[in-house]
């Protein structure tokens, strides 16, 4: 069992009516260990039913490609490089060849440059299809009995998620394409033996068998979604430079003041609870069928936590093993990575019977 410490008293103390407003949210702390079809896990074997088709992808993949930039444009460019007045400032000149290599290169531009003083091209990503439909890997499997703030649409115990281990382009979010399976657990009775394997684009996306070790914790909600008084006061104590940080900050730095969203939000793998909004700030999450709104179901996180949370996050029971490779086996123990080592948040609508999901990549 894992145990998160609790926020000092005297911080909830500074916030009157923030106490009100925690909702639970369980913690899965997932660890480096074998695991079977009968766990809640992280990478390992589904309880997936023998006579059901394995889940495929045929939603195309997105390729990095390379376009060759002539040297005539590169000489173009050099030269008006040459006719700059401020160092740091592209010229209008300049702006406008840029401008000619994003459209040279065409859709999909992300930049030019060149590798291992290599040709110099121009990048771009497009659509490529799968060879034949590809295998989907079992990302997580959560059992109810084991995770108390589990949905359970419809009477479900088990939810099961799965994901293609490539980059897509998919209603304005990068990343894997997701499946969510909700099932009654003692309705599956012979299990698939031998899932198919297919191909993976990026390593991040293949996680490492983890044994959860849920733990549910009350946490507090993203500043913007808090009452306007509470905003003054955070906004107040965040810039006291001088103030008590409760455990928010990292301990390394004098310079870091208080952190509401490192002291009160939690970080990492967990169901339930609030979503942290520190990236993109507060943005809707309509249901993709009714338009009505979700709930936060299940956060997949690159890390269990950064120099801002981690000690203030960390269970007790592991803060005598501080050795640098245990801690950094504990922070990154899945193997996951989503985005620029991000975090994957999937928001579900239990009204709709077949229960649709939005995702979003902070």
């Amino acid at each position: 069992m894992l145990t998160t410490p609790p926020p000092p008293t005297d911080l909830l103390a500074r916030f009157p009516g923030l106490e009100k407003l925690g909702r639970t949210t369980t913690r899965l702390h997932p660890r480096p260990a074998s695991v079977d079809a009968s766990q809640s896990h992280v990478g390992g074997p589904l309880r997936w039913p023998a006579d059901e088709p394995w889940p495929t992808c045929e939603v195309p993949p997105q390729a990095r490609e390379e376009v060759p930039i002539p040297l005539d444009l590169l000489d173009r460019l050099r030269a008006a490089e040459t006719r700059r007045t401020r160092q740091n400032e592209l010229t209008e000149e300049e702006a406008e060849l840029y401008d000619e290599i994003a459209r040279l290169v065409g859709p999909g531009y992300t930049g030019w440059g060149s590798m291992n003083n290599g040709p110099v091209v121009g990048y771009r990503y497009r659509p490529r299809p799968h060879p034949r439909p590809n295998p989907m890997v079992a990302l997580a499997q959560l059992r109810a009995e084991d995770v108390p703030d589990l949905p359970r649409p419809g009477g479900a115990d088990l939810l099961q998620v799965l994901w293609c281990p490539f980059d897509h382009a998919q209603d304005g979010l990068w990343g894997p394409t997701v499946r969510l399976y909700w099932r009654r657990e003692a309705e599956v009775s012979e299990l698939l033996a031998d899932p198919p394997r297919g191909d993976a684009g990026r390593k991040g996306y293949l996680p490492k068998p983890c044994r959860l070790h849920p733990e549910q914790v009350v946490e507090y909600p993203y500043p913007e979604e808090l009452p306007a008084d509470l905003v003054e006061r955070v906004d107040a104590w965040e810039g006291d430079d001088d103030g008590d940080d409760g455990g928010g900050g990292d301990g390394d730095d004098d310079d870091e003041g208080p952190d509401y969203v490192g002291t009160f939000m939690v970080p990492g793998w967990k169901v339930g609870g609030y979503a942290n909004w520190s990236v993109t700030d507060l943005a809707p999450t309509p249901c993709p069928q009714c338009a009505g709104p979700t709930t936060l179901a299940l956060v997949i996180d690159s890390t269990e936590g950064d120099a801002h949370n981690r000690d203030r996050w960390q269970p007790v029971e592991e803060r005598q093993s501080d050795e640098a490779s245990s801690r950094a086996l504990r922070q990154e123990s899945t193997g996951v990575s989503v985005g620029r080592w991000g975090a994957l948040r999937i928001f579900v609508c239990e009204r709709c019977p077949d229960v649709p999901f939005r995702l979003n990549l902070q």
